[in-house]
């Protein structure tokens, strides 16, 4: 799914894709996933995920072609090491490791977090300039075409400034993939 909002957008990302819109269910499960520690959800987001990538590759071939089954590797947007010591686990890197085994594609822990802010109460404004720098990418992904999984996609803010910071680390294509857009 793909927003109007992000259509067209200037983008270091290749291609997004959300899996579910962040409504009803899917929003329980990051609540619960996240803030609750239900770290059993791992698996079945990362399945819901995977499953929405392979189908957009089928379904439309000329948009999403080899997203997942070209991609050299899977990464993730880490969490800030505040919300890891608050957590006690990145749910990211949970969620992409899982991604990565039902794929078959590697998994590459590429990116550290800078900062110690919880976006969920920032403006789209805040968002933007905060995420600006963010990202620092602490292993090799020269020519690299990789999938970049988030678990909820607001304003793109985020992945944007993690696709920025792995192209300008020399990643080839960097295509995003969350388990939910918001939307609204």
């Amino acid at each position: 799914m793909l927003c109007t909002e992000c259509r067209g957008a200037a983008s270091d990302l290749d291609r997004c894709l959300a899996a579910v819109v962040f409504d009803g269910p899917p929003a329980r499960i990051v609540r619960a996933y996240k803030d609750a520690g239900e770290r059993r959800l791992a698996e079945r987001i990362a399945e819901i995920m995977l499953r929405a990538a392979l189908e957009a590759e089928r379904a439309a071939p000329e948009r999403y072609g080899g997203m997942v089954s070209a991609a050299d590797a899977v990464t993730f947007v880490p969490v800030t090491a505040s919300a890891y010591r608050r957590r006690g686990f990145d749910h990211m890197e949970s969620v992409a490791g899982a991604f990565a085994a039902m794929s078959g594609v590697s998994l590459l822990d590429a990116l550290i977090k800078h900062g110690s802010a919880d976006q969920r109460a920032f403006s789209r404004e805040e968002r933007l300039e905060w995420s600006q720098g963010a990202y620092e990418v602490v292993e090799p992904v020269r020519g690299a075409r990789l999938v970049l999984l988030d678990d909820v996609i607001t304003t793109g803010a985020t992945m944007n400034a993690a696709a920025r910071a792995l192209k300008e680390a020399g990643a080839e294509r960097v295509d995003g993939l969350a388990f939910a857009r918001v939307w609204g």
